[in-house]
């Protein structure tokens, strides 16, 4: 995808990070330090908090 196409689909810095966070929850989140694949959504930091260490994951 080159810069032009990628400025006609996403309009918007949200509409990216919605598209991003769509895509990593098909695939699923595992968390670094103690592999579990349960998190919650933490919208005000546009993270992934695991429910059982509470480590945090980024759409990065």
């Amino acid at each position: 995808m080159n810069i032009f196409k990628f400025t006609a689909e996403f309009d918007s810095e949200e509409s990216c990070r919605r598209h991003f966070k769509e895509e990593r929850d098909k695939i699923g989140v595992i968390c670094q330090k103690c592999s579990n694949t349960t998190h919650y959504w933490i919208k005000s930091q546009w993270s992934y908090e695991c429910k059982s260490c509470r480590s945090r994951t980024s759409l990065r």
